[in-house]
């Protein structure tokens, strides 16, 4: 697969490119974030939707991306590169099963869409943050002040884009505490209710309760579904 096709579809490409001119954030309200990029901190941990806007038929908010993987390192020229480096690495993450948090995404993923090829999946699916930064320790917390500003900045611009063209038909889930507590004006804001789901993170997925949580999530894609998989 060629990595331009690895790339967001253009509208949610469009949202995410200023986060890499680097985002004006680092200059003002998330100082304490980190933009290093040869050490991997650099916004990052959405993918998918690699198709055109009105496929996506599942959108999952997760809290924030983990520290970087032993040797992750980017280096770009510019927005566009940056926004490419970061789509193909975090796509191969979850295609390989990375980690576990990987490894769940798919099987969330599978519960939708059983037998369909990965590919097709994330044809269907936008995974995004509700952070698009690594926090200062890894699972810890994210000041709310940077928490408002990243919601705002970008996933609010996400939705609002999903929401003109296939939210009637797409399933919105939030996996985690966090993620659920960032985005309850958002589902204010949209109209819509948004299925809150256990974490795909540790620790969060050790729960008994997470995998029938993501089974819910299944059932209203289904539910929201044609029988031959095309958006109602």
């Amino acid at each position: 697969m060629k990595n331009d096709s690895l790339l967001p579809c253009r509208e949610l490409s469009d949202v995410l490119r200023p986060a890499y001119n680097p985002c004006h954030g680092f200059e003002s309200i998330c100082t304490s974030m980190r933009w290093i990029p040869a050490n991997g901190h650099v916004p990052r941990g959405f993918c998918g939707a690699l198709g055109q806007l009105d496929n996506v038929e599942l959108v999952l908010i997760v809290a924030e991306p983990g520290d970087p993987h032993s040797g992750e390192s980017y280096s770009a020229d510019s927005p566009d590169e940056w926004l490419a480096a970061v789509s193909k690495r975090v796509y191969e993450c979850f295609e390989k099963g990375t980690d576990l948090y990987h490894r769940n995404i798919r099987e969330i993923l599978n519960k939708c869409w059983d037998g369909l090829p990965f590919a097709e999946q994330m044809r269907r699916t936008w995974v995004t943050e509700s952070v698009l930064c690594s926090a200062q320790r890894e699972c810890g917390s994210v000041p709310a002040k940077i928490s408002r500003h990243c919601v705002d900045a970008y996933l609010r611009k996400q939705l609002s884009m999903l929401s003109h063209a296939t939210l009637s038909h797409a399933t919105i889930a939030t996996l985690g505490r966090k993620a659920k507590n960032r985005t309850v004006r958002l589902e204010c804001a949209l109209g819509q209710k948004f299925i809150n789901a256990f974490a795909a993170a540790p620790p969060g997925c050790y729960r008994r309760e997470a995998k029938p949580s993501w089974d819910r999530i299944a059932v209203e894609v289904r539910r929201r579904s044609k029988p031959d998989g095309a958006p109602s």
